[in-house]
């Protein structure tokens, strides 16, 4: 009888070790699809809404619920991008996930699926790669390293004045540039902020920067960076004015 309950015993901590072994947390579920959809390249031309229809072909998820777009990408001095990453939240059979779409300088794009149990109230993500699609990307300098454009989101009442070096409206297909605008809207709103990409900083043996004198730059002190606001957030603001222009020279 004694070694009875022993081998049970023996039996229920192995099912419990192999149990814990297989199971994983509902934040940590990924899914990592196999087809690798490769999108064009063109300069000047970022294929964002290619991405948006690659990732309806092959994930699952629900459109209805999908929300809470996160974009950042690369350019290199060309005005080609080497980089996308982009995530959005959608459920999939009624439980929320986050998806994302990491798309390098050829086209391939690797797409993936993490479970996650949070829905951001923001934007349809196609709302937001529509915004950025709408820029001119051929209208910006891309410097000798090239650029780094990000989409945030607010949801306070700001001001954008001559605090920031460059504002910009896409309008009729063209940059044009602000003098100021404010929001003050109950709506979440975005911006696309477009800056250098940094030179790397050498770093000595003992962990120190090369050159201590040397400090990151925010984007509202850097005089190349551009804060660019689409259609959809120029109506939404309170007050816009714009600058008077000399001509069509690249920003």
């Amino acid at each position: 009888m004694r070694d009875r309950w022993l081998i049970l015993g023996i039996a229920v901590v192995v099912i419990f070790v192999l149990w814990r072994a297989s199971y994983v947390p509902p934040g940590y579920e990924t899914i990592h699809y196999e087809t690798v959809p490769v999108l064009p390249v063109e300069q000047y031309n970022p294929p964002l809404i290619e991405i948006w229809e690659a990732m309806e072909s092959e994930i699952p998820f629900d459109n209805e619920t999908a929300t809470g777009a996160r974009l950042d990408m690369s350019f290199d001095p060309n005005g080609s991008f080497t980089v996308i990453r982009f995530h959005f939240f959608a459920d999939m059979a009624g439980e929320p996930w986050v998806h994302s779409a990491f798309v390098i300088r050829n086209g391939s794009a690797y797409l993936s699926s993490q479970r996650l149990d949070y829905r951001p109230p923001h934007a349809h993500p196609l709302e937001v790669l529509s915004a950025v699609d709408s820029i001119p990307f051929d209208e910006i300098s891309y410097g000798e390293r090239g650029m780094n454009l990000a989409v945030f989101y607010h949801e306070q009442n700001r001001t954008y004045d001559d605090t920031y070096k460059n504002i910009y409206a896409v309008l009729d297909g063209t940059l044009r540039p602000l003098e100021f605008i404010s929001f003050a809207t109950p709506e979440v709103w975005h911006t696309v902020e477009i800056y250098p990409i940094p030179e790397p900083v050498a770093i000595m043996p003992n962990g120190e920067p090369e050159d201590p004198e040397r400090s990151a730059i925010r984007i509202d002190e850097d005089p190349r960076a551009l804060v660019v606001f689409p259609p959809r957030e120029i109506a939404l603001a309170e007050r816009a004015a714009y600058a008077e222009t000399l001509g069509t020279e690249r920003v």
